[in-house]
């Protein structure tokens, strides 16, 4: 199952690399985008919001969403626009890699889900989830702060074990058999808010590394998450090698 906001994304930006949409255009209003994609509000925004930071539109008061030229010329052409097989996604420490980072047990509590956990997971506003916080600590040092949103009626007790989680998917795995088909991450560079700032114990607009998640099951999306590292701490190394018919999809990346 897409992520309806990302389906949303990939369309529009479609349009605007093939020439359907050109630079001086302007999109569709919201509630056009709406009816035209079958998608709430929040959806759309959301998917305008990737458009603007990856450089395709901006916002122009009192007229709309102008299309851009793009800064970078992308061709699906290109051999290594897709990876698959085998894949493995690890964060490693800069300074050294050969160290590990150290998980401190997660914090969980019930909050109602907002416009963006709600469109990630497929459920309406206002959804009892659980947020599931936790630190990655490197040496003395936080490095790196990761919320996980899921449905609460999907996990029922998760919250009697805030405390005591410290690698989510291999307990979800262990405590309720889900089985984890997919994820879909985004990687973008941030500056630390006042949140993030105290949390990772860097000033505010320090740089950070957030990364976007959707983590599917054979049932749909079931983890919404955000994660925030320091990059100076830490780096995410992606490996893929082929695939052998006997091997089956799995997800190999322990938040």
């Amino acid at each position: 199952m897409a992520v309806k906001y990302m389906d949303v994304y990939q369309r529009i930006k479609a349009d605007i690399t093939s020439g359907k949409f050109s630079a001086g255009d302007y999109l569709p209003t919201e509630p056009e985008l709406m009816a035209d994609y079958e998608v709430s509000r929040t959806t759309v925004r959301k998917a305008i919001a990737m458009l603007r930071d990856d450089g395709y539109v901006a916002a122009r008061q009192g007229r709309g969403t102008e299309v851009l030229v793009p800064d970078r010329q992308e061709n699906s052409t290109y051999p290594f626009t897709s990876l698959l097989g085998h894949t493995t996604v690890e964060s490693r420490l800069v300074a050294d890699p050969t160290s590990s980072l150290a998980a401190q047990g997660a914090t969980i509590e019930t909050v109602p889900a907002a416009g963006q956990v709600a469109d990630a997971l497929g459920i309406p506003l206002g959804t009892p989830v659980f947020r599931v916080q936790r630190l990655k600590i490197a040496g003395d040092q936080p490095a790196a702060h990761i919320a996980s949103y899921l449905e609460a009626r999907r996990f029922p007790g998760l919250d009697e074990y805030s405390g005591q989680i410290h690698y989510l998917y291999e307990f979800l795995a262990e405590h309720y058999a889900v089985r984890f088909r997919r994820s879909q991450s985004r990687m973008r560079a941030v500056a630390a808010d006042f949140i993030e700032s105290r949390v990772l114990d860097v000033p505010v607009g320090s740089p950070l590394i957030m990364h976007e998640r959707v983590t599917e099951s054979e049932e749909g999306p079931i983890e919404y998450a955000e994660s925030f590292e320091r990059s100076e701490l830490v780096a995410t190394v992606v490996t893929v090698a082929p695939a052998t018919d006997a091997q089956e999809p799995f997800l190999a990346y322990e938040p």
